[in-house]
């Protein structure tokens, strides 16, 4: 779960820095980048959090079978 974090917060990171350059605010730019990135983690954390659950319950169902 931790690595799908880790890589999702880099594609976020990515995207906000593409963001804080195309809006050409200079005040806003370490907002909107780490924004991103933590944003980013937060969704594949959660994501692959969800997904292992899902895995592990539909493990469960089979086994009882």
């Amino acid at each position: 779960m931790l690595f799908s974090g880790i890589m999702t917060a880099l594609i976020g990171l990515m995207l906000g820095l593409a963001v804080s350059e195309i809006s050409q605010r200079v005040h806003r730019r370490n907002i909107v980048i780490i924004g991103g990135g933590v944003l980013g983690f937060v969704l594949g954390f959660t994501y692959q959090g969800i997904k292992q659950e899902k895995d592990e319950r539909q493990k469960e169902y089979e086994d009882t079978k």
